[in-house]
């Protein structure tokens, strides 16, 4: 994917797509110990924000996005969709997106 990256760099600015960029952002998240602040569900079927404040000072880190209402108006732009019932309830959740999945 790097190689490719390099050798075709993307028109428009956009360089890797918002759904990546989040997959890649759950992975650094738990790896750096901070899954209190956002992480996968334990199905990883879903993740979840469970410290907003905290969450958005790590936004500008992983996307060009700075404020919880643009991230969220990406998650819906790429069709993820917020559970509002059940052990998952607040989670953004797309039948695509997946933990072990890889791109």
């Amino acid at each position: 994917r790097a190689d490719y990256q390099e050798e075709h760099p993307a028109r428009g600015g956009v360089t890797t797509p918002f759904p990546l960029k989040l997959h890649e952002m759950l992975i650094a998240t738990s790896a750096e110990g901070m899954e209190d602040v956002v992480s996968w569900q334990p199905h990883g079927r879903c993740f979840l924000v469970h410290k907003p404040k905290e969450f958005v000072e790590l936004l500008p880190r992983f996307f060009k996005l700075s404020k919880l209402a643009s991230f969220q108006r990406q998650l819906n732009l790429y069709g993820f969709q917020r559970l509002t019932r059940g052990r998952d309830r607040g989670g953004y959740y797309h039948e695509l997106f997946l933990r072990n999945r890889t791109f």
